[in-house]
């Protein structure tokens, strides 16, 4: 039958919680006489009540709500502040990644065309790389990157992995064979990056936050590097304006994440967008 909300009782349960009389039971009515502890007998008896109790043969009793009164939980303020204050800085931060990418996008629109003209002109594949990374929460997503490479550079890679210039799961090589001469040109300002604007505006990848890392990558991680995956993974970085960034060793890279999680800030993550303007106009990248 229907009563509203409830706590579920039997009519069996509830009788085998009285004596043969009719009486309820002294241990069942919550009184207390003499030592607390059962006898074996007694304790054989209470077990034998309580399975009764369990069976599911009885029609069931619904004890309306409000029967049992439940005290509120309440926060502390502090807490409520301190919360809507993470979620208002959030909410900024992709205000800034969407308006950001946008006026990226219309502005670098006439470069990015002429990018996609000169990799279709110079080598065979598609202009676009898209590639399975993981971020925040371990979500995978497809990130874009203007191809660089030959258009079998994912079978090539194993070849080259004794030639690794980085220490951990990453695979990095400052002089790899598989780049063309005009992704060669693209990486060292990082415009092959600049597809990424749209993961941005997708929601899949902020301005600024870890780089996306691959799925074999991650298998491989330690436990304590799994927490750069508490925030969206971003264009660029601590690691990624770091000079001489490939000599970086992995530890490090991901220590380095870990600083930006902790810190985190709007003012960081502008500054590392001007800097990251100065690393590509200055030709730095590796």
């Amino acid at each position: 039958m229907s009563a509203g909300p409830g706590l579920l009782l039997t009519e069996g349960g509830i009788q085998a919680l009285r004596d043969g009389d009719g009486r309820r039971s002294d241990h069942a009515s919550g009184s207390s006489h003499g030592d607390s502890q059962l006898p074996v007998a007694g304790a054989e008896r209470v077990g034998a009540r309580a399975y009764a109790v369990c069976q599911p043969e009885a029609a069931p009793v619904v004890v309306p709500a409000g029967t049992f009164p439940v005290e509120p939980v309440s926060l502390p303020s502090e807490a409520i502040e301190a919360d809507l204050s993470v979620a208002w800085r959030l909410a900024l931060k992709r205000a800034l990644d969407v308006v950001v990418a946008v006026a990226a996008l219309a502005v670098l629109s006439p470069l990015l065309l002429l990018m996609a003209l000169l990799i279709k002109a110079t080598s065979a594949g598609p202009v676009f790389f898209g590639q399975r990374r993981v971020g925040m929460d371990r979500h995978v997503f497809r990130m874009l990157k203007f191809r660089s490479m030959v258009a079998n550079a994912e079978a090539l890679r194993p070849r080259l992995e004794v030639l690794n210039e980085s220490n951990g799961p990453v695979f990095k090589m400052r002089m790899d064979p598989r780049v063309t001469w005009i992704g060669r040109f693209m990486r060292k300002y990082s415009i092959d990056e600049f597809p990424q604007l749209i993961n941005v505006l997708l929601g899949d990848m902020s301005l600024v936050g870890p780089r996306p890392p691959l799925p074999s990558e991650v298998a491989r991680y330690e436990p304590w590097q799994h927490r750069r995956f508490a925030v969206r993974p971003g264009l660029t970085c601590f690691w990624q304006v770091s000079h001489g960034r490939y000599r970086i060793s992995f530890d490090e890279w991901i220590r380095l994440d870990l600083k930006y999680i902790d810190q985190w800030t709007l003012l960081v993550d502008l500054c590392l967008i001007f800097r990251t303007v100065g690393v590509v106009l200055r030709g730095t990248g590796e």
